[in-house]
Formats: C-alpha cells, sequence, structure tokens
C-alpha cells in the first residue's frame, strides 16, 4: 500500500513570534494566518526490512537509515525524529517535494513534519485527528529535535484555513469569520515576494529568547504590540467592512516595526530595500515571513498600484509568488 500526503505552507499576518514557549505559555500568544496552496508531499511505500530510505527531490539527496537511529547532528533529522517519536517499527521508503525553497520563512519544515505523521497516522491507522498531528508535529521539532521555533506553523499545516489560534498551555484554533468578499479583496491587494537567502531561525530565535530571559521591557512591549496586531486584524476582518481594509496594511507595518526591534538579524540591507522600494510605489504596509535573514516579503498594496509595485519588486531582482488560500490543510490518500 502507497501513502500519499501534501501539507500547505502558511503565510502570517501578525502575533508571530508569540507562539513561541516559554513566553506564549507565561503570558499567552496569538497569532492570525492562513494557509496558501503550496504544499510540502511526502510518498510512503513499506519495504521488506528495517530500513528507512529518504529521498528529498529538491536537494536531488537520499539518505538510508536504521530504524532507532538517534543521531540528529546529520541531514534528515526530522525523518529519524518521527520514526522514533512514532515508535514506527517498519521499513519504508520515503520521497518528499516541497513546493517552494527550503528556509522560506512559511513553515516548510513543520509542513513536512505534518504531511509525514499524516501519512504514518494513516498507514498505520493511529486516529490522529488534525489537533493531535499538528501537537505531535510540535513535540518532534521543538521537543525531541530541539529546534527553536513556535506553534503556529503545525497547526496551521495541519487545519488550513484562515485561523487566529490563541497559545497558552493549550493551542486554540479559530476560524476567522468574515465574507468571501472580504477575504478576496484582502487576497487581491496582497504581493508575496522572494527576495532571495533563506531565513537563519535558530540564531535569530536564540537572540529574541535572550530578550525574553532577561525580562527587557523592550522585548515585552514589542511582543504586547505584535499580539495587539493579531488582534487588530482579526477584528478588522470580522468586521466586513472593505472600506476599512487599507488599515490591514497598517497594521502589517506596526507589526513589522515591532518584530524588527527583537533583534538586528531579523532585517538586513537587501530586505529594506525591497521593503522600501514596495512602500514608495504603493504598499502601505507589509512584514518578512518567518524568523527573519530572508525568505519572502508579504506586502499588501493599495488596489490602483499593486501591478506597478509588482514591475518595480521585479525589476530589483524580486520574484512574485502567486497563490490563494487554501482551505483544506492535510489531506492523505492511497495510491
Amino acid at each position: 500500500m502507497k501513502i500519499r500526503a501534501k501539507a500547505p505552507f502558511r503565510v502570517s499576518f501578525g502575533g508571530g513570534g508569540t507562539d513561541m514557549a516559554p513566553y506564549c505559555v507565561e503570558h499567552g500568544g496569538c497569532v492570525i494566518n492562513t494557509a496558501i496552496d503550496r504544499h510540502v508531499y511526502v510518498t510512503l511505500v513499506p519495504r521488506d526490512d528495517k530500513k528507512i530510505r529518504v529521498k528529498s527531490i529538491n536537494f536531488n539527496k537520499q539518505n538510508t537509515f536504521d530504524i532507532g537511529d538517534v543521531d540528529y547532528s546529520e541531514e534528515f533529522e526530522l525523518f529519524k525524529g518521527t520514526v522514533n517519536v512514532l515508535g514506527i517499527s517498519d521499513g519504508f521508503n520515503i520521497t518528499a517535494f516541497s513546493e517552494l525553497p527550503a528556509g522560506s520563512g512559511m513553515g516548510g519544515s513543520s509542513s513536512l513534519s505534518v504531511a509525514l505523521i499524516g501519512a504514518f497516522n494513516e498507514f498505520y491507522d493511529l486516529g490522529l485527528n488534525r489537533h493531535e498531528i499538528a501537537q505531535k508535529a510540535y513535540d518532534i521539532e521543538r521537543i525531541e529535535l530541539e529546534q527553536k521555533g513556535g506553534y503556529q506553523d503545525q497547526f496551521a499545516a495541519a487545519y488550513g484555513g484562515f485561523n487566529y489560534v490563541e497559545f497558552t498551555d493549550e493551542v486554540k484554533v479559530f476560524p476567522v469569520q468574515t465574507t468571501s468578499e472580504m477575504i478576496n479583496e484582502l487576497h487581491y491587494r496582497l504581493i508575496l515576494c522572494y527576495v532571495g537567502g533563506s531565513h537563519f531561525s535558530s540564531d535569530i530565535q536564540d537572540e529574541v529568547l535572550e530578550g525574553y530571559k532577561i525580562e527587557k521591557k523592550s522585548y515585552m512591549e514589542s511582543m504586547s504590540d505584535l499580539k495587539d496586531v493579531a488582534h487588530s486584524m482579526r477584528d478588522l476582518i470580522e468586521s466586513k467592512n472593505i472600506s476599512d481594509l487599507n488599515k490591514f496594511g497598517e497594521y502589517l507595518h506596526q507589526g513589522w516595526l515591532a518584530k524588527k526591534s527583537l533583534s538586528d538579524k531579523i532585517s538586513n540591507r537587501n530586505i529594506e530595500n525591497f521593503y522600501l522600494t514596495s512602500r514608495k510605489h504603493g504598499v502601505i504596509g507589509g512584514k518578512l515571513l518567518g524568523a527573519g535573514g530572508g525568505g519572502h516579503l508579504l506586502l499588501f498594496s493599495k488596489p490602483s498600484q499593486k501591478y506597478q509595485v509588482v514591475e518595480e519588486l521585479e525589476e530589483i531582482g524580486g520574484k512574485i509568488v502567486n497563490f490563494h488560500f487554501n482551505h483544506n490543510g492535510l489531506e492523505v490518500w492511497k495510491c
């Protein structure tokens, strides 16, 4: 039996960073995000031995390891961690393919984790629901592999849709309640631009977490601002008042300023060049997706100037990524 699964990438609008422990457990965090129609695919095929062979289409690499291998210092550690945490005792050939590059700042590693767990869930009939799959993905990445990061990526990949998510000692996912007109207009005015490089999330998150450990006043104020942005975005979208939608761009800008204040590694000259250029030609606000350092800029434009912005960004080397919102989240099927 062959199992295939796909899980979407996510776009985070506001609140990113407040979903990281221990901050969210002690102070509460929240984000507003959406899944998009770019996916990570996983194919699972059983073997007749006790080995796992993983092939990455994107990197044109493959690796074979024994069940129980806990050497997480090498490549393909996410596959090893998943096999170990789920207690997999059979051999498999696993193929993985991503529709966006690594380090894109859009939760690709968590999408891979969710897709992989979803495939094993189907093969072994484990009975895990979406919430449990997302939590299991978090446990694998953050606890088993000790990779730094928050909660939102795993839950966005598993659930899909446009959601407001709260984080304390548990995670609560609330679908945003609005009209198709509001969602369509929001989508029309968004621009996703790949600006090159990849984000160095571990280094950046080390610095951000250090700010929390020493309880810097500026850190706590910035985190509060990020939560306020998420609240305001949710209220605006649920108001269903399209005439007020310019405020969404203003909130994006407010959140970007708050995020940059957490670490001088989040932005750089290249990112600022793209952002300031877009602002000169009709973008109201935007933000870099992910921890920082590179990847994709999400921009909110005045409707009449969107395609001028696109032309200007492409002129200076940006790559525009066309996308739509994804409502399905994790999908798994036999083939």
